[in-house]
C-alpha cells in the first residue's frame, strides 16, 4: 500500500538520472506530473515542494530527477526523463523514505496533498525533428516559458505533423535566431496535440522576439501558419517560469 501511494504521488520521479554526453543520446520520452494547486495553499504548497528537494539534496537520493514548473493558472508540473515504460515499475521515493525515516516523509507527502484536490500523469515525446534549434540558440538563463497547445483529432495526425515540418522550414529558411521545442502528447493524454515551448528571460522579451520574427517572415508567415491552425480543434496558450529551487537534478 505504501508503494502505491508513493508511486501514485510521484510517478514523475520514476527514472533513473542519467548524463547524457551527446544530443542523439538526449531523452526524448519524458513523464509529466500535474498537481492543480488551490491558490489559498500556495505557500503551503511551495513550502512542501521545497522540503522535499532538499531533503533529496540533503541525503543525496539517487535515481531521482525532476524539473519544476509553475503555471500562471496555479498549475505545478514535474518533468521528469525516462528511457522506457518499464522505469514506471520502479519505486524510486524507497531511498527518500528509508533515510528520512517513514514517518518525516508520510508527512512531507500529506502536506502536499492538503494543497490540491486533483492531479494527474501523462507522457509526452519530445519531437527534435520538428523543433527548430538554431546554431548558437541556447535557452540558459531563460526560464520564462510561453506553451502554445495545438490539439487535432487523430484523421488530420499525418498532415499536421507536415504542417508543422513546414513551419519549421519556414523558420530556417529565414534565419530565425529564436528556437523553441516541440513536445507530441502520449500515454494518458485525453486528445492528441502538439505543445511548442518558447523559452525567454521574460514575457516581454519573449514577445518581441516574435516581432522580429514577423518582420523577418513577411507575407510568407500567414500561408505556413494557416496550414497548422486549420487543422487544429483546440488551441490553448499559457504561461509558466521553470523553477530551480523547487527542481531536482543531481546529474548537473
Amino acid at each position: 500500500m505504501k508503494f502505491f501511494k508513493r508511486g501514485l504521488l510521484f510517478l514523475i520521479t520514476a527514472v533513473f538520472a542519467t548524463n547524457f554526453a551527446n544530443a542523439q543520446d538526449a531523452p526524448t520520452m519524458f513523464v509529466v506530473h500535474t498537481d492543480n494547486v488551490k491558490f489559498e495553499k500556495l505557500p503551503q504548497y511551495e513550502q512542501a515542494a521545497k522540503s522535499l528537494k532538499d531533503n533529496c539534496v540533503k541525503h543525496e537520493i539517487e535515481g531521482l530527477n525532476w524539473t519544476a514548473i509553475s503555471i500562471e493558472d496555479g498549475r505545478y508540473v514535474y518533468v521528469s526523463p525516462i528511457k522506457n515504460m518499464a522505469d514506471l515499475d520502479k519505486d524510486p521515493m524507497a531511498p527518500l523514505f528509508e533515510k528520512m525515516g517513514e514517518e518525516a516523509a508520510e508527512k512531507l507527502f500529506d502536506d502536499m496533498n492538503q494543497c490540491y484536490d486533483s492531479h494527474s500523469n501523462a507522457i509526452v515525446h519530445h519531437s527534435p525533428e520538428l523543433s527548430y534549434i538554431p546554431e548558437g540558440y541556447s535557452s540558459e538563463g531563460k526560464n520564462h516559458r510561453e506553451y502554445h497547445f495545438l490539439y487535432y483529432p487523430p484523421k488530420h495526425g499525418k498532415a499536421m505533423k507536415e504542417a508543422m515540418g513546414k513551419v519549421k522550414e519556414l523558420f530556417k529558411s529565414k534565419g530565425i535566431k529564436n528556437g523553441y521545442n516541440v513536445y507530441h502528447s502520449g500515454f494518458g493524454s485525453e486528445e492528441s496535440y502538439y505543445m511548442v515551448s518558447i523559452a525567454g528571460k521574460d514575457d516581454v522579451s519573449i514577445a518581441m522576439g516574435g516581432k522580429e520574427n514577423d518582420k523577418l517572415f513577411g507575407d510568407d508567415k500567414g500561408p505556413t501558419f494557416f496550414n497548422v491552425i486549420k487543422l487544429t480543434s483546440k488551441y490553448d496558450q499559457v504561461e509558466g517560469d521553470i523553477r530551480p529551487d523547487l527542481s531536482y537534478n543531481p546529474s548537473n
